[in-house]
Order: structure tokens, then C-alpha cells, then sequence
């Protein structure tokens, strides 16, 4: 047992010895990858690629045969349509078009950006309400024709009317009524700005009256295959084979890639939507239906007007009629989950109505209003391709599979929690985001962040053994902070976003868990009742409207004439976060503390220079101080010090004839920063003074744990990890309270995810180096103790308390990480004992393994075995499994292999068949492959060698291809690497 024997030795190292634990990272190229990555995000979201080429087909009519059912005008016009002429390479072509209803010549080009379409849309422009009409004559067509009629106001006379098209194939010149009389316009389009601008032909100013709205009606047909974003098609297969659907995602702006529109969030109105479609579907949408009739083999439904809402809230779905449905009555209001025949069948979407019911009955209640909810129903429909985890469409919410069907049968606990936050998120949606929305994107983090802090109260609520409270810190406060430690985060509300790519970069974690950060951190400070009714305040004052955030947080009152807004704005306008310093002085008089606060950046080597380096940050400190440091008794003499706000560089408090060993601050993890411990007595030396305190928090976790909160440890070994990492403090001290967890025996879910969390973060660039044993070996030993007291048997035993499913969860897939040999064995031991005909999909089989390992099972033994037929199983599991938990977990296993050529070939089938990959899988297989320490130079190689054809089937602007090289280039540690990511991304 020579592994043993390492353990036993790597673990008996004496902790007081100079760095006996410490890990030897080059802190200095990890800051610079990480600086790297995530500059390469932002480069490629914002368009420092190749410019994509796009063709539309100008047309002055209709097709006659088949003019458009909304009502048009009948006045003949002639229009004439000029090409934008003011930039290189524009065609300066005049096209005269005939009168509309009658033919007309169709002209292909392309276009630069004319100077003048801007990004924004002219202020002055009101909608009042759009009606959408929409042909589907068979589910297999690959295109779309729809006819626009916008109600709108002008504010103030304008020379340009402009609104947003993207990717039409084919658009109509459109009219344009003021009143009962039809202006005389011409027609530009702006492709790069994605917009339509029209003028008057004599010249003269669209007028302003306010009794009298424009109308614009406006044919248009487009493509249904397009990232699955717009208007799009999804295939799926069913009980009854291989089958499609029609879905939207619009957020945030590829409402216009659907239909003609004012395409900004404040730009509020209704919408009347109606649907032609075959017979043998269904067509839903935001609101309740209205009214349906047969039109020879195709079906015209019509919706309900909707509530005044942005565009990218607009939504409509084709379905077919066999597609599955369950629904329950709450509050006289029908909650319907739309999903594949068969998980309805089986009842595998009765947690999410559940989840459902719970989250919309909380809300009423927090926000004591009723308003925000749809009339009569609500739906929430499964769709099998979509490109977000879900998103909030008022009235008709779409999610990915996974986030809405649940087979209990295969239902980790993880996997449960996580569709019932991301329903929470969404339904939170329907008050803050659609009821009140934000004016302009650069405040999208009040919408998401608010939306993903309000998603764990229904959760705290209804399930409270799930600890959400706690779970905060995991879920977004320590990964986030680990984001924001570097000069090229950004602020949580970003100024001057105009283009499509800066606004879809901002959905980060910068974004959503920073901002709920923040927002928990507001919570702790107001409390929860005031938190509360200053949201309901706010929702009252900007019902059916846009807010500002300011509005929200200035009715919040703070001690010395601090407004709620010099506190939010204080975090808000600034990237990264404090790094507070606090050294303890114990003299013959009394206990002296020195409070300093700095900029808290993961390595002193990343450039700051472009960082204002006095900016400081309101800080609310609370915290408690104990020990004795006569008789050094670490667990005695607890006094909490007086709550205070420090905004300045320093601030000194004596604690006269009061004596203390150690101070812990931040307490319960509220606020968002690091804190830094450092303590002199008569006693002490240099090494004394930063490491002292560390040694005392051990003492008080090992003696007296009660001492401090969950969060409190939490907060201990994060802190701890973050600074080794910075270098300010030893490994000794994060590792000795890591060894309190297996010394004390806690059990507490969070505090393991922590230490977990970190130690991946290591594993990522570790596993790449020689010393990696070592780095194993002690995890292994935290988890598994040498003295048997916990074994293996009892971490893969079935439990049914949710915290412990998650621990035991979370200890195998670590342990198999670390690639501890009797995990190993397990884990294929697990997986030869599921018989074959499980993989066929057979319903009848019983599997002996709790649902929590399952994906450990199927990762850890195809990346540790070279059996070709298990991975040909998988690979085909992925492709037949109804259950969407389980070609999750099958498509990440086969992502894990250690075969090369078996990865290039997933690589290569995902990224030319659509067919067997869906789009958002094959962005999950791409980030597991680069985790992969056999796959990482594989996943990077095909990403550079591929970069057109991948740019070219997904798109310039999708998210996920922007984000990938984040993925791929986080554990690279060499200067060849990283100059080939540079070159990459710089083109």
C-alpha cells in the first residue's frame, strides 16, 4: 500500500514547519491566464472577428397570390427605395419598386454601416402595441412568413423613423399611415446596426400629435434554422420517432430577428399574436387563447392582447398535438407544463408544476401583488434545443429540458435543486424584469441579479432542510469572487452599452451572482422586512413600466446621512472588490485594531495600471473578537464589536483594558470582500503576526465550533484560499482549516462544496504537474481518514436527507478526481453492475446505485478505463435517452475518455451533425473535453484550426462560442499556449 504511505506522510507533516503544506503554484502566469481569458470573452463578444456577411432580398409587395390577413391599407403608393450610399463599398443603385399589391423586382446586396444609423434608437419614438401574424403551413419547413402592424406615437418630430430587422430573407417596403393618410417614404437598411430607416420622400419631418398614432404594416419571411435563437426550429424525439417543434428566444435582442420592432426593453407595448399553423399542432403563446378556426388544412389561433412588455418578452411556440401536457388550477389560474409525450406520460414534470405553484403562491404573498401574473394561465414548456437554462417569456416561460422534467427514477438531488431555482428565477422574473424592466441593458443586473437573490425564498420557505440561505455562498458569492479578482472584470453596471455583442456579454456572473451578492449584502444590512417593502414601493411606482434603481435603494436610510444610493452605487460603479486588512495590537493597556482596506486582486503581477488605485468602498463591518491571552485559551471572553461603516483608508478603535487572541470579521459572510487577519502581542515575530490569528481560528473550530456560524466557516475557507492564493499568508493556514472539517466531523454540505470548489481550481493547473500526487493524496485523506472511521461504503450508501445526498455526492466525485484507487474500482464496479439493456432504454430495470452517482459512476470509469464497447454504449445512450438527466450525464462521461481519437471524433461529429448533437449539448461536450486533462490540447487545437466553420454554423454572436475559450484557456500554464489563445482572438 504505497499510496497509503504517502497519504499517511503528506498528512503528518508538521503544519508549524515553513511552508509544509504549501503548494508550489507560479501565482504569476496564473493571474496572467486568467487576465487573458477573460479579455479573449469580451474580445470575441464584441466583435474583433471576422465581419459575417448577410444577403436580403428587398421587396416592394407581398406575393400576390398570398397578401398578408392584416388589415392594410388600400391606398396605392409608389416608393422608392435607396441603398445606404454614404460608406465604402455601398452600392449607390436607385431601386424603383411598383405600387404595392402588384409584383416587383426582388434585388439582392450587401451593406457597411452608414453614418447615420446608430446604435440606439431616436429618443422620442413610443409604442403602443404591435399585432403579429405568423404562416406555418407545414412543421418540416425551414421558413417563415409574417406580417407586422405597429400602433406607435412620436414625442417630438423626427427626420428618421428607425426600427430593427435582423436576418429577413425577404422584407416588404413597408406602409406607413399617420392617422387615415399613408406617408410617401423611402426605405434604408443598416444590416451591421440591424435596423430599417425610413423617410419621407419630399424630405420634411415625421410630425408629433399626440391624438393621432402612425401605423406600419410590414410583410417579411426569414429562416426557422438559426442558433436557436429568434424564431427557430427544435427536433426531438418522441414515443412516436423522430419529431419538431417551433419555439422563440429573444432575450435580448433577437426579437427583431423575428419580426420587424422598437427593439429595447423601455420601448414597452401589447401585442395581439396570431398563428397559422397545421392542423395537427398547437400553437401557444404569451397569453390564453381567443379564439380558433379550421382554414382548409391549417388552424388560425389567436391570443389574448398581453400586458404592455419589451419586445424580447414576446413569445409563441408551435407544438405538436400529441405533445404532452399536465397542468393543475391555483388561484383560479391554470399552471401547465407543455414537454415529450413520454415524460408527461410518466409524470416526470409534476416536481417542476409543483416547484411552479410554490414559487408563484410565495410571491403574491412577498410582494402582496397580484398584478404581474397572466391571466388565466401560465405555461412553461420544455424545449429540446434551447440556448439559455430557461427564460422568462411572460406567460409562456420556455426551459431546457433538463430544467423542467424530472424522472425521480433518475433525479440527483443536485439536479432536483437546480430546476427549482431556475424556476423560482423565472417566475421572480414576472415582477422584476416584466412587470417593471429595466430602462436600458446597462441596468440588466437589477432584473437578474434581484431575479436570482428572490429564487432561493420560496426555496428557504417550502424546503428549508435544503439550507438555500447557506447554499447563497456557493451558489454565486465564492465563485464570483474568484471572476471579479482581476483587472478585466467590469462593474456590475456597465455605462455606454450600444451594440448587440456588448449587451450579450453582460449576461456574466459579474451580472447575475455579483449583483445578488450585493443585493444580499443590502438584505443583511436593512433587514428582511425593509428589504421587502422597499421592493414592493418600488414595483407600485413603476407598475407596468421601466424603473430606476435608484429609486429602489435611496428609500433605504443609513447612520452619518448615508442614502441607500452612496452605499449601491458605491458597489455597483466599480469592478472587483475590497481586500480588508485588520491587525489586532494586544499591549499592556488594551487590544488596539487597525482597520485598512486596498483593491483585492488575485495576483500582484496582473496589470492594474487602468484600475483607480484610491477608490475605496463602503464596507459594513461587524464583528467578534474572543480568546485569553493570559492563560491562551483561544475559546473564551467572546464580545462583539459595535456595527460600523468604513469608507476611508483607515480606521483605528482601542479597546481599553480589553484583552483578546484573535477577531473574526465579515460575520455570517455578508459582505462582499476578503478579509486579512494579522496579530502582535509582546510576543510575536514577523511570521507570528500572519499567521498567528489562523492558528487561534483553528483552536476556536476545533474546540468551540459553535462559536462561529456556517457562514462564518465558509467565510474562514475561502478567505483562507484566496489569499494563499494572492500569496499574502501560507497554505498552511487554509489547509488547517480544511482539517478541522474531517477532525470535528461536519457534515455541513457547503463548507465541503467550499474547500471542493477551491481545490478544483488548483486541480486545474496541478494536474499538469509532477507534484499532483501529493495534491491528491491530500484530499483523498480529508475525505477518507487513515483511521477507517469513514470509508467508501459509507460515502456511496443511499441517504435521503438532501444536505447529505449533496455531501455524498460531492465527496465520490472528488475522491474520483483526486483518482483515489478504491474510488476508481468503485466507481466501475457501479457501472458493470447496470445490465445492458438499461442503455436500450428498458423501463423495467432496477439500478442498485443511488441517483447521486450516477454521472460520477459513468465519468470516473470511461475516463479511467480503455474499454471501447462501454464508451460505444454511452455514445449511443446519449442518443436514445428520453431522460434528459441522463444523455447529460452519458454525454459527459464520453467527454472524459481518455482516448484521443474518440474525443476528436465527438469534436468532429458535433460540430458538422446537428442531427446527434443538439447546439447547447455540443457546447457542454466542448467545455468537458478541455476539463479533460487528455482532452485539453485537443479541445483547443480543433477550436483553432476550426474557428470559421465553428463561427460559421453558430454564429459570430453566440454566447456560448464566445465563452468556450474561457473554458479551453483557464488551465493553461505555458507561454506557447497562451500566445497562440492571444494570436487566436486578435485577429
Amino acid at each position: 500500500m504505497a499510496a497509503q504511505a504517502q497519504i499517511s506522510s503528506f498528512d503528518q507533516e508538521t503544519p508549524d514547519s515553513p511552508r509544509a503544506s504549501k503548494i508550489p503554484l507560479k501565482w504569476i502566469i496564473f493571474g496572467v491566464i486568467f487576465y487573458i481569458a477573460s479579455l479573449l470573452t469580451v474580445g470575441l463578444l464584441a466583435g474583433l472577428l471576422p465581419k459575417r456577411v448577410q444577403q436580403i432580398q428587398v421587396v416592394g409587395t407581398p406575393e400576390p397570390e398570398k397578401p398578408s390577413t392584416i388589415s392594410q391599407p388600400t391606398q396605392r403608393t409608389s416608393v422608392s427605395t435607396p441603398l445606404p450610399s454614404t460608406d465604402d463599398n455601398v452600392s449607390t443603385d436607385i431601386f424603383t419598386v411598383t405600387p404595392y399589391y402588384e409584383p416587383c423586382n426582388v434585388t439582392n446586396f450587401q451593406c457597411s454601416l452608414p453614418s447615420e444609423c446608430d446604435n440606439r434608437l431616436p429618443e422620442g419614438i413610443l409604442p403602443l402595441h404591435y399585432e403579429l401574424e405568423y404562416t406555418i403551413e407545414s412543421m418540416t419547413q425551414t421558413t417563415f412568413k409574417g406580417s407586422v402592424k405597429i400602433h406607435f406615437k412620436l414625442k417630438q418630430p423626427l427626420k428618421r423613423l428607425v426600427y430593427h430587422v435582423k436576418r429577413m430573407t425577404k422584407l416588404c417596403l413597408p406602409i406607413l399611415k399617420y392617422g387615415d393618410v399613408t406617408e410617401d417614404v423611402n426605405m434604408s437598411l443598416c444590416l451591421q446596426n440591424e435596423c430599417v430607416i425610413l423617410e419621407k420622400h419630399s424630405g420634411k419631418l415625421f410630425t408629433e400629435d399626440d391624438t393621432i398614432n402612425y401605423t406600419l404594416y410590414q410583410d417579411f419571411e426569414s429562416n426557422l434554422n438559426d442558433g436557436n435563437v429568434g424564431f427557430y426550429q427544435s427536433e426531438f424525439k418522441d414515443t412516436n420517432g423522430d419529431r419538431k417543434l417551433l419555439a422563440t428566444k429573444f432575450q435580448p435582442t433577437d426579437a427583431r430577428k423575428a419580426f420587424p420592432c422598437f427593439d429595447e426593453p423601455k420601448l414597452k407595448a401589447t401585442f395581439k399574436i396570431t398563428i397559422i399553423h397545421p392542423q395537427n399542432t398547437i400553437a401557444l403563446a404569451n397569453f390564453p387563447e381567443e379564439s380558433s378556426e379550421d382554414q382548409d388544412s391549417l388552424k388560425r389561433t389567436t391570443f389574448q392582447e398581453t400586458f404592455k412588455m419589451s419586445t424580447y418578452l414576446a413569445a409563441w411556440a408551435v407544438v405538436p398535438s400529441d405533445f404532452g401536457m399536465q397542468s393543475i388550477v391555483h388561484e383560479n389560474r391554470l399552471l401547465r407544463i407543455w414537454a415529450r409525450k413520454g415524460p408527461t406520460d410518466k409524470n416526470q414534470t409534476l416536481f417542476a408544476l409543483e416547484v411552479a405553484r410554490e414559487a408563484v403562491t410565495y410571491f403574491s404573498e412577498y410582494f402582496n401583488m397580484i398584478d404581474a401574473l397572466p391571466p388565466k394561465k401560465i405555461d412553461l414548456l420544455a424545449v429540446p434545443d434551447f440556448a439559455s437554462g430557461a427564460m422568462e417569456n411572460w406567460g409562456l416561460i420556455s426551459f431546457r429540458e433538463d430544467r423542467l422534467i424530472l424522472d425521480e427514477k433518475y433525479g440527483a438531488a443536485q439536479q432536483k435543486q437546480t430546476m427549482a431555482e431556475t424556476i423560482s428565477h423565472e417566475l421572480a422574473h414576472f415582477w422584476f424584469g416584466n412587470y417593471v424592466t429595466c430602462e436600458w441593458w446597462d441596468d440588466l443586473w437589477l432584473n437578474e441579479a434581484m431575479a436570482t437573490w428572490l429564487s432561493y425564498k420560496p426555496l428557504i420557505k417550502n424546503h428549508p432542510e435544503w439550507r438555500m440561505d447557506l447554499q447563497a455562498l456557493t451558489e454565486d458569492v465564492i465563485g464570483v469572487m474568484w471572476d471579479d479578482a482581476k483587472p478585466s472584470s467590469h462593474p456590475i453596471s456597465v455605462q455606454n452599452v450600444t451594440t448587440a455583442a456588448q449587451i450579450t456579454s453582460l449576461f456574466d456572473s459579474i451580472t447575475y451572482s455579483k449583483g445578488a451578492s450585493i443585493l444580499r449584502m443590502l438584505e443583511k444590512i436593512v433587514g428582511e422586512n425593509k428589504f421587502r417593502d422597499g421592493l414592493r414601493t418600488y414595483l407600485s411606482q413603476n407598475a407596468f413600466d421601466v424603473g430606476n434603481p435608484d429609486n429602489f435603494y435611496n428609500d433605504f436610510t443609513f447612520p452619518n446621512s448615508l442614502t441607500g444610493k452612496d452605499l449601491m452605487n458605491n458597489w455597483l460603479d466599480e469592478l472587483n472588490y475590497p481586500l480588508l486588512n485588520v491587525h489586532m495590537t494586544v499591549n499592556d493597556n488594551g487590544t488596539i485594531l487597525n482597520f485598512t482596506q486596498s483593491r483585492f486582486l488575485i495576483s500582484d503581477a496582473l496589470d492594474s495600471s487602468n484600475l483607480n488605485q484610491s477608490y475605496r468602498w463602503i464596507l459594513y463591518i461587524e464583528c467578534v473578537l474572543g480568546g485569553n491571552p493570559i492563560n491562551g485559551i483561544h475559546t473564551s471572553n467572546i464580545e462583539s464589536l459595535p456595527s460600523f461603516y468604513f469608507s476611508t483608508q483607515q480606521e483605528i478603535q482601542t479597546l481599553n483594558n480589553k484583552y483578546f487572541t484573535w477577531i473574526k470579521c465579515n460575520r455570517n459572510f455578508t459582505g462582499f470582500y476578503v478579509t486579512s487577519y494579522s496579530y502582535t502581542d509582546k510576543n510575536s515575530t514577523t511570521e507570528a503576526s500572519s499567521n498567528q490569528m489562523w492558528k487561534h481560528f483553528e483552536s476556536v473550530l476545533l474546540d468551540a465550533p459553535e462559536y462561529f456560524s456556517d457562514e462564518d466557516k465558509t467565510n474562514l475557507i475561502h478567505d483562507a484560499f484566496l489569499l494563499s492564493y494572492k500569496g499574502v499568508i501560507e497554505y498552511e493556514a487554509p489547509l488547517r482549516i480544511v482539517k478541522t472539517l474531517r477532525t470535528t466531523n461536519n457534515k455541513q454540505y457547503v463548507l465541503w462544496k467550499t474547500f471542493q470548489w477551491h481545490w478544483d481550481n488548483l486541480a486545474n493547473v496541478m494536474e499538469h504537474r509532477e507534484k499532483f500526487n501529493l495534491f491528491q493524496i491530500f484530499l483523498i485523506n480529508q475525505i477518507l481518514p487513515s483511521d477507517g472511521s469513514i470509508t467508501l461504503d459509507n460515502i456511496v450508501a443511499p441517504a435521503t436527507d438532501h444536505n447529505e445526498r449533496l455531501l455524498r455526492a460531492l465527496q465520490f466525485s472528488s475522491l474520483c478526481r483526486m483518482n483515489s484507487t478504491d474510488a476508481l474500482k468503485k466507481a466501475s464496479e457501479l457501472f458493470k453492475s447496470i445490465p445492458l439493456s438499461y442503455f436500450q432504454n428498458n423501463d423495467n430495470v432496477s439500478l442498485n446505485i443511488s441517483d447521486d452517482f450516477l454521472s460520477t459512476v459513468y465519468t470516473c470509469h470511461i475516463r479511467n478505463t480503455n474499454n471501447d464497447d462501454d464508451w460505444e454504449t454511452l455514445y449511443k445512450y446519449y442518443q436514445l435517452a428520453l431522460s434528459p438527466q441522463e444523455q447529460l450525464r452519458a454525454l459527459n462521461a464520453i467527454s472524459n475518455s481518455k482516448n484521443t481519437v474518440k474525443l476528436q471524433r465527438l469534436l468532429q461529429e458535433g460540430s458538422a451533425n446537428s442531427s446527434i448533437f443538439k447546439i447547447q449539448d455540443f457546447f457542454s461536450m466542448f467545455s468537458s473535453i478541455s476539463h479533460n486533462p487528455t482532452g485539453r490540447s485537443i479541445a483547443w487545437n480543433f477550436y483553432r484550426d476550426h474557428f470559421q466553420e465553428l463561427i460559421d454554423r453558430f454564429g459570430i454572436d453566440n454566447r456560448r462560442l464566445g465563452t468556450l475559450v474561457l473554458s479551453i484557456a483557464r488551465s493553461f500554464d505555458s507561454a506557447t499556449h497562451i500566445n497562440e489563445v492571444i494570436k487566436q482572438t486578435c485577429l
